[in-house]
């Protein structure tokens, strides 16, 4: 049977006014998983393969708009293919941005997890020491990293949908009004005009929301080092007897 080499016996008010038996300012006694380290162990690899099958189905897309342009402009061209070309080519920005947020996202995620595995091992040797197991109380950076990636998520799916309605809107455009405006309906001129703004737009907040992601990745990775410096922290303490 392992011997306590810290058998603690005075209580110590520590971080959210916990009473610990730790010196350590940001100390809490040891606790599970919260909401948002729950959501990270159930949906890091789902986010991660979602991410991926978008991605690769903006491939698929981007090689067919290729072809259809391809078409639209060879000997034998067809106004037809001009449409189902500038259709995907709009499909094709709206899975590939939502795929690479969704890695991102699952990335992020995956670092929750390493953080959930540094807390359950410093417990564990806490534990085996004959320790009262504390944890890092969660820091700033550990309370933001949920809501920031969630809302570049968010932003991403809006990119994604609004994307996506206008493939379809240019889809429905007169293939003959696409080759020349000039001819071109006021509906088709609307609908052209609505898809070339929307161009014009939707680059810049598919980026914002890929920075909010890759934000909450470097939020992660400050949590991740605080942790460890914690942990540290905490085994000296054990190996002093304070």
């Amino acid at each position: 049977m392992t011997t306590p080499i810290h058998p603690e016996t005075t209580t110590i008010t520590g971080a959210n006014g916990d009473t610990t038996a730790s010196r350590l300012p940001d100390a809490i006694p040891a606790r599970g998983d919260d909401w948002a380290q729950n959501l990270a162990r159930l949906m890091a690899w789902p986010l991660l393969a979602m991410g991926f099958m978008a991605v690769l189905a903006g491939l698929g897309t981007g090689v067919a708009a290729g072809v259809n342009f391809g078409d639209a402009f060879s000997p034998s061209a067809e106004l037809a293919d001009l449409g189902r070309a500038e259709a995907l080519v709009q499909v094709t920005g709206a899975f590939l941005f939502l795929g690479m947020g969704l890695i991102l996202g699952g990335i992020t995620m995956t670092l929750v997890n390493v953080v959930r595995s540094l807390r359950d091992a410093g417990r564990d040797v806490q534990q085996s020491l004959g320790a009262q197991p504390v944890q890092l109380a969660k820091p700033l950076s550990a309370k933001l990293t949920p809501h920031v990636m969630l809302m570049g998520v968010m932003v991403e799916v809006a990119a994604f949908v609004t994307g996506i309605v206008a493939a379809t809107t240019i889809g429905g455009v007169s293939p003959a009004s696409l080759a020349d405006p000039a001819t071109a309906g006021a509906g088709d001129i609307a609908d052209i005009g609505f898809v070339r703004a929307a161009s014009a737009w939707l680059p810049g907040l598919r980026l914002v929301g890929l920075a909010l992601i890759l934000a909450s990745v470097v939020l992660t990775l400050i949590t991740i080092q605080r942790s460890i410096r914690f942990q540290g922290h905490r085994v000296t303490e054990l190996a002093r007897g304070v």
